[in-house]
């Protein structure tokens, strides 16, 4: 009966090993992270620090929206670009491709003491989080067809699976 039991719990080891992601070594995705550095009653100092956890090297590209009352003045370490309350930082040419498990950061110096929201690292969110929404383009369908049918138009097309869509116009 020991035998049994020995032979069960390396069983079991090896099951918790296999069935656990983190255990058996699967990969992270990247992420990025807003720290304050300093602060003063009018701005702060803030630092984003882009972590490559995938497997592949990473081109990064943050986005991230102030509240009104905040901005930025200068920045370093990245292209900062901003429309409004939206930025988008983008790589200077010593750290924008980041090997897997590099990481690197950037700063700014910021006028009111709003801090990043909504931040997304290449379209997903920053923290590492599934995107709440489909951010890939979408693909090109396959025999696309169109009909007339009184007064609406229908389209159907096959996707990848082979399934028929048809949506009414």
């Amino acid at each position: 009966m020991s035998r049994f039991l020995a032979r069960a719990a390396v069983v079991a080891g090896i099951l918790a090993i296999t069935l656990n992601p983190v255990a058996a070594g699967a990969a992270t995705v990247p992420t990025a992270a807003f720290s304050q550095d300093s602060t003063w009653p009018a701005g702060y100092v803030g630092r984003m620090t882009v972590t490559n956890g995938g497997t592949t090297a990473l081109t990064w590209r943050v986005e991230f929206d102030l509240p009104a009352g905040t901005s930025i003045g200068s920045s370093w370490d990245a292209t900062v670009t901003h429309s409004g309350s939206h930025y988008v930082a983008v790589g200077a040419s010593w750290n924008a491709s980041l090997a897997p498990g590099a990481s690197t950061n950037f700063g700014w110096v910021a006028a009111g003491q709003g801090t990043p929201q909504g931040c997304l690292l290449n379209a997903a969110p920053c923290d590492g989080r599934p995107p709440s929404r489909d951010v890939r383009p979408p693909s090109t369908p396959t025999n696309l067809r169109g009909t007339a049918q009184a007064s609406t138009y229908v389209l159907t097309w096959s996707r990848l699976d082979r399934q028929p869509v048809r949506r009414r116009l």
